[in-house]
This record gives structure tokens, C-alpha cells and sequence, in this order.
């Protein structure tokens, strides 16, 4: 017993370390020691998770301190988040983030969109792509920042870190009856791909996991309308909630399914009022297209569908996004069938098949995933979190370039280890939460 308490309590050291070691020390560029600590993160936060001794209000203790000390990080992995500030002050300035690219205001009103800014943006060229919660809590950053980086970052970073928390408590009432929620939990409250870019490098996909997670606990108690507000929420943060719509079919009438999507489409499409201007549709419709076209970054199938025809054939000429939607569509017909399949389980299928036939799959896009891993009974994407941090290694040298070779081993190990997952059916034997 003590041996046992003695292990648990070193694990609990190691993944604080680490996690702060990584937050505080290696660049994005410092590959080795970046995977290193990582791994090691990702062996004790297993360890955790395995163990089963830590308790419901332990648990919420170290996922909140941990979150806690990160709090003060430079942000070293990403430049993301001068963007996200960059539309803030457009937003407190009383202009649409959609209305102009940097380029054109930083010539008209230096001061406040100053060059010092826009030579850290990643995008200048570009009209925004963030959705109106998303641009709300930008807003919200820049105004408490007063135009100083560093306080619009902190002020950005608590934003996030409100939401993953409230993303973990929803988990643990998603999870109430399970007699194992804590540790479930604890695969999304203390996973190191988790800690690092939702609360260190602030990306918007914490943003919609836990609206996302709101929607399917009010569904849960049959409270259809403030479901439908919170996925309409999830929505306006990240656009990827709309896919899941494709479920309610199966599980309501007609009548009841259209006034269900009819709701969320209609405060979705009342989200972008307060940020309209006559360019906001073709501005963001066309920045959105050049990402969704010519992003490459870990694409999965683009990857292997360029190895076998090359560029010609598969960037920018719509192939990846008709395979990708006859997937969607396939899936989706499968859902009518299929009655059955919980709500978390589409959702989590629905975006791993977006995510497979994006050309863009940065780490951070796959967390959604593991949030909706405890609720499913799928361990792939806690599997997924570990193999995809080595596409970093893309930043190790200038000009980036992919590492190809991390690239087979990520997929090869991730299919083999999903069709396990198949085969031995464990993931079935998990309740449905709804």
C-alpha cells in the first residue's frame, strides 16, 4: 500500500515537472529536449490514469494547479495567439476582423496596430477565420490588455483555462454514474498535449469543448433547446460542432430534428450580426478556402494521396474535400441506420473523419478527440495525442520542413493500434452517456 501511494505520488511529481519544464523551457524549435520531456509527461500521466488510487477532488486539485502554474508561460510553440489579439483590438477599435487584413491596417493606424505586432502575425495577407465566440473572447483579451501583449495574452490564457475547466467538469456530471469517472477524466484533465496547448499556447479548440460537452448533457436530460444554444455556442467558436448535427436525425422525428438544427443554424447564423460588413462572407469564405486548400501540415490522406499522384492531382483541386465529404455522407447514413450510436461516439467519428481528409492537422486540432474519449471507450486518440507531438519536429530548422519518415510511423502505429481497438470490441463495452 505504501509502495503503491509512494509511486503514484512520484508519477504526480514527474508530470508536474515535465509539464512545467516544457512549458517554461524548450522552444519549439529545441526538438530533442521537447520530446524527451514529453514522453516522459505522457509515461507518468498514463501511470496516473492506470493507477485508479487518485480521488474526484485530487484529481481536480492537480489539473487545476497544474493549469495554475503554466499560467505565466511564454508562448514559444506557437505564433497563433498574436492573431487571435490582432482581431481583438480590430473588435475593440469598433471594426469587423473580417473587414481588412493587417497589412492594410497596421498603414492605417500604426499605433494602434503597431509594426512591432504585425511582424509576429503568421497571417498577414489574410482576413481573419475565427468565429464569433472566438472573436469575443479576442475581444475581451485586447480590451483587459489595453494593447500590451503580454497582459492581452494572460488575459487570453485565463479565458482558456476557465473553459478547459469547465470542460473537465462536465465530463466528471457526463461521467457521474460511471464508477470509474475519475479516472476517465483524468484522460483529458491531465494530458500533457492538453496542459500545453490549451492552457500555455491558447488555442480556440478549448473554446468548443466544453459548449460541445454542455450540448450533450442537456440532451442527456432531454432539454433540447438549451442543447441546441450550447452546440450553436461550440459552433460559433469552432465550426467543426455543425458536423455533428448529423446524429439528431437518428434520434428524433422530423419535426423535432428540424426545429432541433433549425435552432442551432439560427443562433449560429444571429452569432455573426454584431461583426457584420458587406466583405465579412466573401472575406472569410475566401480566407477560409485558401486555409482548407493549401495548408498542408500532417495530412494523413493528402499525404499519401500526393506520394501516389503527386501535387497536380490532389492540392488545391477539391479532390480531398469531395472525399472527405462522401465520408461525412457515408458516416452520416450510417448514423440513420444505426439508432444506437451515443452522441460522443458520432461526434468523435464525425471529426476524425474531417481530420483524415484535412490537409492541416496540427496537434491541437485532434484535443476534441480526446475530450470525447471517456465518454466513448475509444483510447486511439489518447494514443494519438503522444504520436502526434514529433510533427514539431517541423520547426527544428528553417526552411520548415516535415518530418515524412515521423509521418508513416504516426499513422501506421495509430491504425494498427485503432484496428486492435476494433477487433477486440473493448470500446463497445463502454455505457452510452446518451
Amino acid at each position: 500500500m505504501l509502495r503503491s501511494r509512494a509511486l503514484i505520488i512520484a508519477a504526480i511529481c514527474t508530470l508536474v515537472a515535465c509539464v512545467v519544464h516544457l512549458a517554461y523551457g524548450p522552444t519549439r524549435a529545441d526538438f530533442r529536449e521537447l520530446i524527451i520531456a514529453f514522453t516522459v509527461a505522457f509515461v507518468a500521466y498514463l501511470f496516473i490514469v492506470r493507477n485508479g488510487s487518485i480521488s474526484w477532488s485530487h484529481l481536480l486539485t492537480l489539473a487545476i494547479g497544474l493549469r495554475i502554474a503554466l499560467l505565466f508561460a511564454q508562448v514559444t510553440w506557437t505564433d497563433d495567439h498574436y492573431r487571435y489579439i490582432w482581431d481583438g483590438l480590430c473588435s475593440v477599435q469598433g471594426a469587423s476582423p473580417f473587414a481588412l487584413i493587417p497589412e492594410e491596417l497596421v498603414v492605417s493606424d500604426p499605433q494602434i496596430f503597431t509594426p512591432a505586432h504585425f511582424s509576429k502575425l503568421n497571417s498577414p495577407r489574410f482576413y481573419s477565420v475565427y468565429p464569433p465566440v472566438a472573436q469575443a473572447v479576442f475581444a475581451i483579451s485586447a480590451w483587459v490588455g489595453g494593447g500590451d501583449l503580454w497582459r492581452s495574452t494572460l488575459a487570453l490564457r485565463v479565458i482558456m483555462v476557465a473553459f478547459d475547466l469547465v470542460a473537465i467538469l462536465l465530463l466528471g456530471m457526463l461521467l457521474a454514474a460511471n464508477t470509474r469517472r475519475t479516472q476517465l477524466v483524468a484522460l483529458y484533465a491531465l494530458n500533457p498535449l492538453v496542459l500545453m496547448e490549451f492552457t500555455v499556447n491558447i488555442h480556440t479548440e478549448a473554446l468548443m469543448i466544453a459548449p460541445t460537452l454542455a450540448a450533450i448533457l442537456y440532451f442527456r436530460r432531454q432539454l433540447l433547446n438549451a442543447s441546441a444554444v450550447f452546440l450553436a455556442i461550440g459552433a460559433a467558436a469552432k465550426l467543426w460542432p455543425l458536423f455533428f448535427l448529423a446524429w439528431i436525425p437518428s434520434q428524433l422525428g422530423i419535426k423535432q430534428s428540424v426545429r432541433f438544427i433549425g435552432l442551432v443554424l439560427g443562433l449560429f447564423i444571429v452569432s455573426w450580426i454584431p461583426l457584420y460588413t458587406t466583405e465579412m462572407l466573401p472575406h472569410f469564405s475566401s480566407s477560409l478556402a485558401l486555409y482548407v486548400r493549401y495548408l498542408e501540415f500532417n495530412g494523413p490522406l493528402f499525404e499519401g494521396l500526393r506520394w501516389l499522384f503527386g501535387d497536380d492531382v490532389v492540392k488545391g483541386t477539391g479532390l480531398l474535400s469531395a472525399l472527405t465529404l462522401i465520408g461525412l455522407g457515408a458516416y452520416s447514413l450510417f448514423l440513420l441506420k444505426t439508432e444506437h450510436t451515443n452522441w460522443p461516439e458520432a461526434m468523435l467519428w464525425l471529426l476524425a473523419i474531417y481530420l483524415i481528409g484535412a490537409q492541416a492537422v496540427h496537434p491541437w486540432y485532434m484535443l476534441p478527440l480526446v475530450a470525447f474519449a471517456p465518454l466513448t471507450g475509444w483510447r486511439w486518440p489518447v494514443l494519438w495525442s503522444l504520436l502526434i507531438v514529433p510533427t514539431y519536429l517541423t520547426y527544428a530548422s528553417e526552411p520548415f520542413t516535415q518530418p515524412y519518415w515521423w509521418l508513416v510511423i504516426e499513422y501506421c502505429v495509430l491504425a494498427i493500434f485503432m484496428g486492435w481497438e476494433f477487433w477486440s470490441k473493448r470500446a463497445r463495452s463502454q455505457p452510452a452517456v446518451c
